[in-house]
C-alpha cells in the first residue's frame, strides 16, 4: 500500500493533473521583477488562470494605449438576475470580485466611474469573468484594446478631437 502511495505521488509531481491549466499559467509568462504576488501583480493578464476563487477581475487604464493604471474606479458589474457587484481599481489598476462575495449569472453588463466620468460597456460579457480574455492591446478587430477610463479629454486619443 505505501508502495502504491509513492508511486502514485511521484507520477502526480511528474504529471500534471491538468496539463490545459498548466499551459495556460505557463502562457503567462514569470512575474515581473520586483513586484511580488498579491493584488498589484500582472495587470492586463486574465486573472481568472490563475485566481479560481475570483468571479470577475481586470485592469483599467487612463488612456486607450496604457500603460498608466489608473486607481479608485468604481467598477460596477451586473449579472442576468440584476443582481450586481462593485470593486475599486487598485495601484496597478487592477480590480476584482471573489467568488464568496458574487457568483454571477451570465452575461454581464459593466460600467466604470471616477467621480463624474464614466463609461459603460456597449457589448455583454458572456464567456469569462477575466477582462484580458477580451481586452489586450492593441486594438483591432479581434480586441477592442485596454480597458480605459481618460480622467481628462487631454489623455483621450488626439486630444477628443
Amino acid at each position: 500500500m505505501v508502495k502504491l502511495f509513492v508511486a502514485w505521488l511521484a507520477f502526480a509531481v511528474a504529471c500534471s493533473l491538468d496539463p490545459v491549466h498548466d499551459e495556460a499559467v505557463a502562457d503567462l509568462g514569470p512575474e515581473e521583477a520586483g513586484v511580488p504576488e498579491g493584488p498589484l501583480h500582472r495587470p492586463d493578464q486574465p486573472c481568472l488562470v490563475c485566481h479560481a476563487d475570483m468571479s470577475v477581475a481586470g485592469t483599467i487604464h487612463a488612456a486607450p494605449d496604457g500603460p498608466a493604471p489608473i486607481a479608485n474606479v468604481v467598477v460596477t458589474l451586473t449579472d442576468a438576475r440584476g443582481s450586481q457587484a462593485t470593486a475599486t481599481t487598485n495601484a496597478a489598476g487592477n480590480f476584482f470580485v471573489e467568488k464568496s462575495a458574487w457568483a454571477p449569472t451570465y452575461p454581464l453588463h459593466a460600467t466604470i466611474a471616477l467621480g463624474s466620468v464614466n463609461a459603460i460597456m456597449n457589448t455583454e460579457i458572456g464567456r469569462d469573468g477575466s477582462c484580458a480574455s477580451c481586452h489586450v492591446a492593441p486594438a483591432s478587430r479581434i480586441s477592442a484594446g485596454l480597458v480605459f477610463l481618460a480622467p481628462t479629454v487631454a489623455l483621450l486619443p488626439d486630444g477628443g478631437t
